[in-house]
């Protein structure tokens, strides 16, 4: 079962098709319920047929004890015949033996015999070294003369009370062994309750073979009859019969007066059954092959396998089939969207049914016809934007005039001699150049700065001199990529709003940092600094808080500003701080090292 399961997530696991997944569930949920009932079904057959057998066995078990008890109850009367008859007991108690006593004693010996079939003879023992007995074979117990002498110290331990021999074994010359089982009493006078002999009942295992023998042919195993300490009674393999129990595993847990275990004897699985008599204190024990008793079990267990795989090959095939039928059109999806894929728009999934492969197929269709709607879209956007750029090419005409013009006037004032005008024509073209290369979106920072300084030398015609600028930038920052026109709005703003009122050569400084993954541009300027007021205001235009302002200056701030954030990200940007009549400080933030790489040109500007 878990194998199985392991078997179907394996399969949902891997980049298998739909139909394997589909093939893996069927056949899935066919098996287990089979594989389930299968194994409940023979478990619980299995089970009944143990607990039947087991109570049939403690049954016949019960029968045989009850049996047993009453011939062994039938020899105990039998031996309670000399402490009732008085005659019997005066012979006993005479020393003599004459005639009379032999045949007195015989006649009491014959009568007891003819008390119970199953006896084969009767002993009796006087304290004088006689022993009577009349035997119902043709042989005499060879051992009896051995054996007198230990039956009257049993008996006597037994004060009156019967006791239970186990089985004995009986070798007699020039005849075949036979086994007997005893019962001893002591036999007492009536009046003075003195012990004045002893008498022993024997009777053969015949009765009990008999029995065992019916038992085992319908077991198919084996019967042991044990007594308390381990002597055998009777065994069906008459291996140990009158002896101790040669296999103590056999008797493995074999606890209390009666049950059922599962054990094993010379590597033979056994079910066997219990029950120990209350009167003899032997117990029987029967032992049932469990390849016997679950022969029909078996049977019907193969049985049931064997439909078992019947059923799951008819049903691979059903699946497979209803598999097939299921992920076809799921497969002619897949290969339409690989045309798709491959460029082809002009197909469409056929839907047949409204199931939710149909529902499915509507849907692709219908993206399939937005898709062509969007291509179409997209090329009409492409066609208008070459339109736009070619307008846009075409208004780059007049900058390019205007260019040429001052180049035209420069030379004109060349050839007046007015240097001063032909210098700033010059330097006016350079910023025309510099503004109207649409090329490129960053430059280096070295470009920036020269673009910077040929600004502030056509300001200096403007401004007589009023200003001094430097920029201390190590190697490195000035080889760093910059958005263009990023300096010059900012130096503007120092040298138009620091210079109002100064009588004093103002000075503008840029400077850098590298503070971890930042890169920090500092232009500084030693104008009149901003009142606090207009800062904050200045400051909440610049972040976006304020939507519209006054001050032009803010405008090229927030632009530059904003132009960072787009192209480095919304974590960078420009910062003010000032502080009046002391000059004012923008901040640059910028990532470090540049996205774009280094720009190899180095040297500051002229």
């Amino acid at each position: 079962m878990q194998g199985a399961v392991r078997w179907v997530g394996s399969i949902f696991k891997v980049q298998s098709s739909m139909q394997k997944k589909l093939t893996a569930v069927f056949v899935f949920l066919i098996i287990t319920p089979i594989i389930a009932i299968s194994y409940i079904s023979y478990q619980n057959y299995v089970d009944s047929i143990n607990k039947n057998t087991s109570q049939y066995m403690n049954q016949v078990i019960a029968n045989f004890q009850s049996k047993l008890e009453e011939t062994i109850a039938n020899m105990m009367v039998v031996t309670k015949i000399p402490l009732y008859s008085q005659e019997l007991q005066q012979y006993l108690v005479t020393p003599s033996l004459d005639l009379a006593k032999q045949n007195k004693i015989d006649f009491y010996i014959g009568l007891m015999n003819n008390l119970n079939k199953d006896m084969s003879s009767t002993y009796i023992l006087d304290h004088y070294g006689n022993l009577f007995y009349r035997i119902k074979t043709d042989a005499v117990r060879p051992d009896l003369k051995q054996r007198h002498a230990e039956w009257q110290s049993i008996a006597e331990r037994a004060e009156g009370n019967p006791t239970i021999l186990s089985t004995q074994e009986i070798s007699i010359p020039n005849h075949p062994s036979y086994y007997v089982f005893s019962v001893i009493r002591d036999i007492r006078d009536v009046n003075s309750f003195a012990s004045i002999g002893t008498i022993v009942v024997d009777t053969k295992l015949d009765a009990i073979q008999e029995t065992v023998e019916q038992m085992d042919a319908i077991t198919k195993g084996m019967t042991l009859i044990v007594d308390r300490d381990r002597n055998v009674i009777y065994d069906s393999r008459k291996q140990w019969i009158g002896k101790p129990l040669g296999n103590p595993a056999m008797l493995k847990g074999i606890e209390g007066s009666t049950g059922t275990v599962e054990t094993a004897v010379d590597g033979i699985d056994y079910i066997a059954t219990y029950n120990r008599s209350d009167v003899s204190g032997w117990n029987t024990i029967v032992y049932i092959p469990v390849d016997h008793l679950h022969h029909d079990a078996k049977i019907t267990r193969n049985l049931t396998t064997i439909a078992t795989v019947l059923i799951v090959i008819a049903a691979l095939v059903v699946s497979i089939v209803l598999s097939f039928r299921l992920s076809k059109p799921l497969r002619t999806m897949t290969n339409l969207m690989i045309e798709v894929q491959q460029g082809n728009l002009d197909i469409s999934f056929r839907v047949k049914n409204k199931d939710e492969v149909g529902v499915l197929g509507l849907h692709f269709n219908r993206m399939l016809r937005r898709i062509k709607d969007l291509i179409d879209e997209i090329y009409v956007i492409q066609n208008r934007k070459k339109e736009a750029e070619l307008e846009a090419l075409q208004s780059q005409i007049n900058p390019h005039f205007i260019y040429n013009s001052l180049e035209t006037i420069r030379m004109k004032a060349l050839l007046n001699d007015d240097e001063e005008v032909a210098d700033m024509t010059f330097i006016l073209g350079k910023l025309m150049q510099y503004s109207i290369n649409r090329g490129k979106e960053t430059v280096s920072v070295q470009e920036e700065l020269q673009h910077l300084d040929n600004y502030l030398n056509l300001l200096k015609y403007r401004f007589k001199n009023q200003f001094h600028w430097e920029a201390d930038l190590p190697p490195d920052v000035l080889r760093y990529d910059v958005l263009k026109l990023t300096f010059q709005p900012i130096v503007e703003n120092a040298i138009l709003h620091g210079l109002e009122g100064k009588k004093v050569k103002v000075h503008i400084r840029v400077f850098a940092k590298i503070a971890g993954e930042r890169l920090h541009i500092y232009i500084q300027d030693e104008g009149n600094g901003i009142p606090p007021a207009i800062l904050a205001h200045l400051q909440s235009y610049i972040g976006g808080q304020t939507g519209e302002t006054a001050m032009k200056s803010g405008i090229g701030l927030k632009n530059i500003n904003e132009r960072i954030k787009l192209y480095y990200g919304e974590s960078f940007g420009v910062s003010i701080d000032s502080r009046v009549n002391e000059g004012t400080i923008v901040t640059l933030a910028l990532p470090y090292p540049s996205p774009n790489g280094w720009n190899e040109q180095e040297g500051l500007p002229c």
